[in-house]
């Protein structure tokens, strides 16, 4: 991803290539997806970050942070893999096919089980990826029927849930923690159990996976075999 300054030509290349894939989003969308993608609440909190960056003097932008003169480096944000923006596109798709007003936690573990990286660490930790998949998919199409939009109702398409926008801000933070230059599911996969009242983190729990599993695999390489860590 690039800097973010470039955020609307970005949400237009996603919104392109979606639509060649049959994904189709409108531009308000693609606009709230690469808002997420670099953290923001939403797209007018990213815009006016923008316009403030924009509008800064040169000479102030150009004068180095303490952390920075300390560091002897520019400090860099962590900035979202192509693999884990595919997977947020897969995620909002999952909510947008069923005509969802939101999407949730729910949506978001789905995505992740095809996330190259999220499901490794899953199958690492002993998850049955079919089971899992199954349960996520009745869970969404017969449970989060009360936010399905009523035909002739428009609202943009579905949109991101308060705690969604929670994961991939703790996401972000793991990442920035553990001096990654991207995010990835991996992050993702960590953090989401801080939502423990999520049906998402409950079928994790149900398959017997931790956020500790998921940290022992991805820090040290420890995969959890029949119940019990090992090399």
């Amino acid at each position: 991803m690039r800097d973010y300054r470039d955020a609307k030509t970005m949400a237009h290349t996603a919104r392109v290539f979606l639509g060649d894939h049959g994904l189709k989003i409108t531009n308000s969308q693609s606009l709230e997806l690469i808002a997420k993608a670099f953290g923001a609440a939403d797209w007018n909190t990213l815009a006016a970050t923008i316009r403030d960056e924009v509008s800064t003097p040169r000479a102030e932008a150009a004068t180095p942070s303490p952390a920075t003169i300390d560091a002897g480096i520019r400090p860099r944000v962590p900035r979202f893999s192509s693999e884990l923006e595919r997977t947020l596109q897969r995620a909002l798709a999952h909510g947008d096919a069923r005509k969802h007003q939101y999407t949730t936690c729910e949506h978001l573990l789905l995505a992740l089980t095809d996330d190259p990286n999220a499901s490794k660490v899953m199958q690492a930790c002993s998850v049955d990826l079919t089971a899992l998949k199954k349960g996520l998919t009745d869970y969404i199409d017969n449970d989060l029927r009360p936010i399905v939009v009523k035909t002739g109702k428009s609202i943009g398409g579905s949109r991101p849930t308060a705690a969604f926008q929670r994961v991939m801000q703790r996401a972000e933070a793991h990442a920035e923690q553990m001096g990654q230059q991207e995010v990835t599911g991996n992050n993702v996969l960590v953090v989401i159990f801080a939502e423990r009242l999520s049906p998402a983190v409950r079928m994790l729990y149900g398959q017997d996976m931790s956020a500790e599993d998921a940290a022992n695999f991805i820090e040290r390489g420890v995969a959890k075999r029949n119940g019990t860590a090992g090399p």
